[in-house]
Order: C-alpha cells, then sequence, then structure tokens
C-alpha cells in the first residue's frame, strides 16, 4: 500500500509528523485564543469537533459532497480534455498559435465568476451554469502549463530524434508527450484547486446543493460551526483532489522521484 502514498505521507517520514506538529500547533493556538477571549465571536476547535457528529449526520451533509465533486470533476474533465488538445495543437504549430494564443489572452483574465449572468442567460439550468463556470476555471491553468510544457522541450532532442528516422507518432509519444508532462500535472494539479474555488463560490450566489451551498445555508442559519464545518469539508475536499493529481502524476512519470 505504501506506493500509493508519497514519501511525506508515509509513516516514518519526518514530514509526515512535521506536518501533524504544525496542525497541533495551529488548533492549539486556536483553542488558547478562544479561551482567552481574543476570538470571543469564533468557536474553538473543541466546540467545532464537538458539533462535527450532528453536522454529518444532518440531511444533504452528503449530497452536498456528491454534488459538488460531481460538478467539479465533470467541469475539470472537460476543460482538462480541450486544454490539453489546444496546448498541443498551438504548442507545436506557429500558425495555430498566432491565430488563437491572442483570443485567449484576452479571456484568460476574466474571473469565471464574471460569467455568471452571460451562464444563466446561456445555459438552461443552473447545474449547467455552475459546471460551465467550473470548466472555465480549469482551462486556462492546463491549457498555458501544456503549451508552456511544449515550448520548452529543447529542440535538439526533435531534431536527432527525426535525424535517426523518427515519424511524427514516435516524435510526439517519445518526445512531445514525456516532455510536457510535468508541467502538465503542474497545470492539473493548479486547476484541481482553482475548481472548488469556484464551485464553492457558485453554489454560494445561485445553487441550491453543494458544499458552498451548505455552508451559506449555515451563515444565514447563524450557526458558526455548521459554518467552520463546511469549510474544512471545503478545504478536505481540495486537499484529496489535490493527492490524488500528485498520485496520478506519480504512476504517469515513474522516472520522476520527487
Amino acid at each position: 500500500m505504501s506506493r500509493f502514498f508519497p514519501p511525506s505521507l508515509r509513516l516514518g517520514h519526518p514530514a509526515l509528523w512535521q506536518g501533524l506538529l504544525g496542525m497541533l500547533v495551529f488548533f492549539g493556538a486556536w483553542q488558547l485564543a478562544r479561551t482567552a477571549g481574543m476570538l470571543a465571536f469564533l468557536p474553538g476547535p473543541l466546540e467545532v469537533a464537538r458539533s462535527v457528529p450532528g453536522e454529518i449526520a444532518q440531511q444533504g451533509f452528503a449530497q452536498s459532497w456528491r454534488f459538488s465533486t460531481q460538478r467539479v470533476l465533470l467541469g475539470f474533465l472537460a476543460a482538462a480534455v480541450l486544454a490539453i488538445v489546444l496546448g498541443i495543437a498551438l504548442g507545436v504549430s506557429r500558425r495555430w498559435h498566432d491565430l488563437l494564443f491572442p483570443i485567449f489572452e484576452i479571456l484568460r483574465p476574466i474571473p469565471p465568476l464574471a460569467w455568471l449572468p452571460l451562464s444563466i442567460l446561456f445555459w438552461p439550468s443552473t447545474e449547467m451554469t455552475m459546471v460551465f463556470l467550473t470548466f472555465l476555471g480549469a482551462f486556462f491553468p492546463i491549457f498555458l502549463n501544456v503549451l508552456a510544457g511544449i515550448e520548452r522541450i529543447d529542440e535538439r532532442y526533435i531534431q536527432a530524434a527525426r535525424s535517426l528516422g523518427g515519424r511524427r507518432r514516435t516524435l510526439f509519444w517519445q518526445i512531445l508527450v514525456p516532455g510536457a508532462l510535468p508541467s502538465l500535472f503542474t497545470g492539473l494539479s493548479i486547476a484541481i484547486g482553482i475548481t472548488w474555488e469556484v464551485v464553492i463560490a457558485a453554489e454560494m450566489a445561485s445553487g441550491q446543493s453543494g458544499l458552498g451551498y451548505l455552508t451559506w445555508n449555515a451563515y444565514m442559519s447563524h450557526s458558526l460551526p455548521g459554518i467552520i464545518v463546511g469549510m474544512f469539508s471545503i478545504g478536505l475536499a481540495g486537499m484529496l483532489s489535490s493527492a490524488a493529481m500528485l498520485w496520478l502524476g506519480r504512476r504517469a512519470m515513474p522516472w520522476r522521484t520527487h
């Protein structure tokens, strides 16, 4: 089972215990500040921990996880497919790069939530609107990293392969793909975090389900422990998603030790 976890998460690795120590210090300082009255408006970690079973047991908690995860996966996977295809196309073709890259540079700075009004008008359902916003949040980090990964490949490798009679398929699978994989997984790791940020904001703004809606509903109910449980649920979801990207990267690039 140890091969499924990075070295820093294995029981004997110092980084794991250092991380646990850091969390212990954080929660301890939080509890002390609460006890001393410095955070009188905020429940302490012990109070939050006591509320966790009730929050988890309430109707809709498990469904909130499922709905948010589903939206993230749909938007993320759609963005990954399109971003990889376009990143490769623009990376290997100067004509396509010159034609399309200026358009992407205009669209890239627009925050996904700025598309919300148009998305509501364009898409027939709120669900598709939230998936689309998630797609926008994931697309550009993946696209730009794939493009950068291909552009950073040393031209001498390609020339050497061609001089040895390498065909386009060989160049693609033996040079372009391995050369771009590190940048691709950097983009995927960044994108999966952004998708959670976007979907939570979208659920708070216009959703009727999901972790964002659950957290907002706790705010409307004046439940501070519920808000914090919702926030930590979002953080846990993002951490697990990033860990999944790390695991996939290690499986796809066994030659990289770190």
